[in-house]
């Protein structure tokens, strides 16, 4: 689970209204909470290849246009240490928000993909469903 403040779309989650943060001992820790249901928000961090960092960008591409046409979709997404993807993901434990944002290595740096996407209630159930794996959710 990566730190709510070293992510690139920490300013943005933030700065949404149904974003509650509190911070601890001395501002050293940070839990962040989905307002309406109260819900811990986790925040992911992974690496991807070049094959399935596209794949993913096709896939969110999809989504935004369509959400429903992604129920029955089955990515096969294995996190590689060394990929030139980078996916964020500030995802509630309950399922109901989501905000996501793709990044890809080039020039010695990440650089953004697309726009930060934030998706709540259904839509972001049914995002959370394909893309968070079993071992995120243990977190």
């Amino acid at each position: 689970m990566a730190n709510f403040n070293n992510m690139e779309i920490a300013s943005a989650v933030a700065a949404h209204s149904q974003i509650s943060i509190k911070k601890s001992f001395f501002g050293l820790f940070t839990k962040v909470y989905y307002k309406p249901t109260l819900s811990l928000v986790n925040c992911i961090r992974d690496y991807y290849t070049a094959a399935t960092g596209h794949a993913l960008q096709q896939f969110l591409l999809d989504f935004q246009e369509n959400p429903s046409c992604v129920e029955h979709r089955v990515l096969k997404m294995e996190p590689d240490p060394n990929g030139n993807y980078c996916l964020e993901m500030c995802v509630a434990k309950d399922g109901s928000f989501i905000a996501i944002q793709l990044f890809r290595y080039s020039m010695l740096s990440y650089n953004a993909v697309c726009d930060i996407k934030i998706f709540e209630g259904h839509h972001a159930a049914l995002l959370k469903q394909v893309l968070v794996s079993d071992h995120h959710e243990s977190l």
